[in-house]
């Protein structure tokens, strides 16, 4: 009997008991799979190559085949957490996809929030309000290139902690406001001249967009700016992925939803006055955060163990490092910047002849071609 299954959200392979024949049929992020079990190959060729990844799969039990059949992408994702296969390609496939080290991250880092701030317009005067704040790395930045009075929020205790001792360790505690709570706790009477949201809203989840936009409305003063990063998926497949589990649901990021690009739209007008400014997809430099991840996240390896974290966590998250990968290598995930205003807003933009960076922000040097990333 020949089983239709999908390989990470991506090919479907179709297998009777030990062989298997691949056909290539959503956004193909793997042009050829070579298969190898006990000294024989099968090689899956896909029939339109849309991204020039290829991966060879070494079995080491049957049981992939019995999983990757009953779950299909999340069989993959058990197979290799279990041990029962491994990739070893060393260029472009799956696993072991970035070979490079000439990158810096810190740098990427750097560059990305800058570009941030000056999405944002952001200047001394302004009151900036970051919802979802994570380790405290955009506030400093913010703080010492703008002057900017800060205040982040955040549910996470860890963080909370981390970011607080980075403020204080900084000297800037006059400056940056950490709060443990959630952005609907806010009170809306209070306004803030700049609202950005890095990476937040993919945690709010699919009912409750028109409630972070209708917060983000009453907390933005009425000629300010609104700055969105979020991790997306093509609208095409936004009601299967939102009605279906994955990888990434079921290991790494629980009760989590990638919005559409025309979900967040759709968001921002039902709840809101906002209008799009100014859009980025800037998804291919994830690629290579990720790749800088894994590499970090390998040569820490042995203080991962100390800690107590077994051969299992590791390969998870060495699964997560490569899966979101291919899906930013294939542009089958996308990372959008997107600026929000009000119609009208001569304030923020001023002359559109004048340079659009505020004279506030003291930008620190980059060397061209590197990457933004997360934080």
């Amino acid at each position: 009997m020949i089983q239709a299954v999908r390989v990470d959200n991506i090919c479907k392979i179709q297998i009777t008991e030990r062989e298997a024949i691949a056909e290539v049929s959503h956004s193909v992020a793997l042009d050829t799979i070579l298969l190898e079990e006990d000294g024989t190959a099968f090689t899956f060729q896909g029939e339109r190559s849309r991204c020039p990844l290829e991966i060879v799969l070494e079995v080491h039990s049957p049981q992939f085949y019995w999983k990757v059949m009953t779950r299909a992408d999340l069989g993959l994702a058990d197979a290799y957490i279990d041990g029962d296969i491994s990739f070893t390609d060393k260029n472009e496939g799956l696993l072991n996809l970035f070979m490079k080290e000439d990158e810096d991250l810190k740098v990427a880092q750097l560059r990305k929030i800058s570009l941030l701030i000056e999405m944002a317009r952001i200047d001394k005067k302004h009151e900036v309000l970051d919802i979802g704040c994570g380790w405290g790395g955009f506030a400093i930045e913010a703080v010492k290139q703008t002057g900017c009075k800060y205040t982040g929020i955040t549910l996470s205790e860890a963080q909370f902690k981390f970011a607080e001792k980075k403020v204080k360790d900084a000297g800037l505690q006059d400056h940056i406001r950490l709060l443990l709570c959630d952005y609907r706790q806010l009170p809306s009477t209070y306004k803030y001249d700049r609202i950005i949201s890095c990476e937040m809203i993919e945690h709010v989840g699919h009912e409750y967009m028109e409630d972070f936009f209708g917060c983000c409305e009453s907390l933005l003063a009425e000629d300010g700016l609104l700055v969105l990063q979020f991790i997306s998926i093509p609208d095409e497949r936004y009601k299967e992925y939102r009605q279906s589990s994955d990888f990434i649901k079921e290991y790494i990021f629980p009760g989590g939803c990638l919005p559409s690009l025309s979900r967040i739209t759709a968001a921002m007008a039902s709840a809101s006055r906002f209008s799009v400014e100014l859009l980025e997809n800037v998804g291919i430099h994830y690629y290579q955060t990720l790749r800088c991840w894994r590499k970090n996240f390998t040569e820490n390896r042995s203080k991962i163990v100390a800690l107590g974290f077994d051969e299992k966590f590791i390969r998870t998250w060495e699964y997560y490092f490569e899966y979101c990968a291919a899906g930013f290598k294939s542009r089958t995930l996308g990372d959008y910047q997107i600026v929000f205003t009000r119609p009208g807003n001569h304030t923020a933009f001023g002359n559109p002849y004048q340079t659009a960076v505020p004279s506030g922000v003291d930008h620190h040097p980059v060397p061209n071609g590197e990457i933004e990333t997360s934080y």
